[in-house]
């Protein structure tokens, strides 16, 4: 698998152990039977997006918190 996460508040080797926990998990659901290499790959080739209630937020106090009191 390629490097598929980069979190930007951890240091290289704590975001390569966690890469790791993952594939390691990963491997064991396919050992066990859980996911298959085709339902792997459809999970890595998914487009996230922002969860909706992220996205209501902005435009619910974006007007209230940065509109000057002129």
């Amino acid at each position: 698998m390629t490097d598929f996460l980069k979190v930007k508040c951890l240091g290289e080797a704590e975001e390569k152990k966690l890469v790791d926990d993952i594939e390691a998990r990963i491997a064991a659901k396919k050992k066990d039977g859980l996911l298959t290499d085709r339902e792997v790959r459809e999970i890595q080739e998914m487009r996230l997006h922002p969860l909706p209630d992220i996205q209501d937020v902005q435009s619910v106090y974006e007007n209230h918190l940065y509109t000057s009191k002129d």
